[in-house]
């Protein structure tokens, strides 16, 4: 008779354990879910978050996984909307626009892809008005004016600029 209680009471506690686990993955979920509605998210930084709320790496990168399979966490999208934002208050060159968004856990591809698409309007003629406003906004503020055309050609290309958009600088 006693094994039966044993063997019962082992029965209960991984029922409990399972029990336990399924809700730690949901209420993980149900974190991620209220930061994605109060803000846009990328992967890496929601997963962070949702550490330091205490939840186990395992059940955030589940939460994470999850959104991001119904499109609810898009780290392409949060790149172009970091970067429209960005660009709106700061003066930077493409390779600084690129590393402080690789500095928050972006990847590289990513971050590249998301610039190639903002600077790139391939219905504008002859060079895509953004890259030219964000590049006459870098100059002014470095005070670029000043240098000869190949010293100016070789900073603006090593800044990320397109030679497109440098070709059109010395043409106007």
């Amino acid at each position: 008779m006693a094994w039966r209680t044993n063997v019962n009471s082992v029965r209960r506690e991984k029922q409990e354990k399972r029990e336990k686990k399924t809700a730690d993955k949901q209420e993980a979920l149900q974190d991620a879910l209220h930061l994605v509605a109060r803000a846009e998210q990328f992967s890496a930084g929601l997963l962070l978050k949702l550490q330091k709320k205490g939840h186990s790496k395992t059940d955030s990168t589940a939460a994470v996984e999850k959104l991001t399979e119904i499109g609810m966490l898009d780290d392409n999208r949060y790149a172009r909307l970091w970067l429209e934002a960005r660009m709106k208050r700061r003066s930077e060159s493409p390779r600084e626009l690129s590393r402080a968004l690789c500095g928050k856990g972006i990847r590289r591809s990513i971050a590249a892809a998301a610039l190639k698409s903002i600077l790139s309007d391939e219905d504008e003629e002859p060079v895509p008005s953004c890259e030219l406003a964000l590049l006459r906004r870098f100059m002014a503020k470095n005070g670029l004016n000043e240098l000869t055309s190949v010293n100016l050609r070789e900073r603006l290309r090593f800044e990320g600029f397109t030679p497109e958009i440098l070709d059109y600088l010395v043409d106007e």
